[in-house]
């Protein structure tokens, strides 16, 4: 179960695991790949427990929720596998992750602000939504850097762009327009698209340091073309 088909970055993820599918020659897997526009606990939830009829087991993007949660715990006491992909849907390991360690990609975030930057500014930090796991690690770690090696920087409290490319390109107007010693900013998740478009739109390159996540087109060219760093 994986996030709405119009992201590059969900259907790029669907596209390696059916090609990782077909690399197991002594197996026969079948990959079934649904993606979601609604993206509420509850919708998730059902999803989940229809696909449970059909398959043996079970990847999910989602937000961690009680409901979902209840979702996970009844699969897991029928005995099939759920997975959580890019971001983890238990503190305890409970539910095993696929995914990167959000915690040192917060850091490394950080690292790279710090260091690029040419002098000391106000940190701006964009959130999909709080409820996403990975998305709360990368701020934590990103927070945690800043307060060991960086304290004469302000990092600014989190806003959330609901994991929307046009909210996000709002809210980086905005942040441009009423914070006049921005020096950097930090998409911790969702909406990177919008945060591009709003920089290219009001800012030259290089002038504010953004560090994000997704390698995708727009990204890419972003980079090369020195508003991502």
């Amino acid at each position: 179960l994986l996030h709405q088909p119009g992201r590059e970055f969900y259907r790029h993820i669907a596209k390696v695991l059916r090609k990782g599918a077909e690399n197991f020659a002594d197996c026969d897997i079948s990959i079934r790949v649904e993606f979601l526009e609604d993206l509420t606990p509850q919708n998730t939830a059902e999803r989940m427990l229809a696909l449970a009829e059909n398959c043996q087991a079970i990847g999910v993007v989602a937000a961690v929720h009680p409901i979902l949660s209840q979702a996970v715990d009844q699969l897991q006491q029928r005995g099939l596998p759920v997975f959580g992909l890019v971001s983890q849907l238990s503190a305890t390991g409970q539910v095993p992750y696929i995914g990167t360690d959000n915690w040192k990609a917060g850091r490394l975030a950080a690292w790279t602000i710090q260091n690029v930057c040419k002098k000391p500014g106000k940190i701006g930090i964009f959130v999909g939504n709080h409820r996403y796991r990975c998305q709360e690690m990368n701020e934590a770690g990103f927070r945690s850097y800043f307060r060991e090696f960086a304290p004469d920087f302000t990092l600014l409290e989190p806003m959330s762009t609901f994991e929307s490319s046009a909210v996000a390109q709002e809210m980086t107007e905005k942040l441009i327009r009423d914070v006049p010693d921005l020096a950097g900013l930090f998409v911790a998740g969702g909406g990177i698209t919008g945060v591009v478009n709003g920089l290219r739109q009001n800012v030259e390159p290089g002038q504010i340091v953004v560090a994000g996540h997704q390698l995708i087109a727009v990204t890419r060219q972003a980079l090369l073309d020195n508003y991502l760093t």
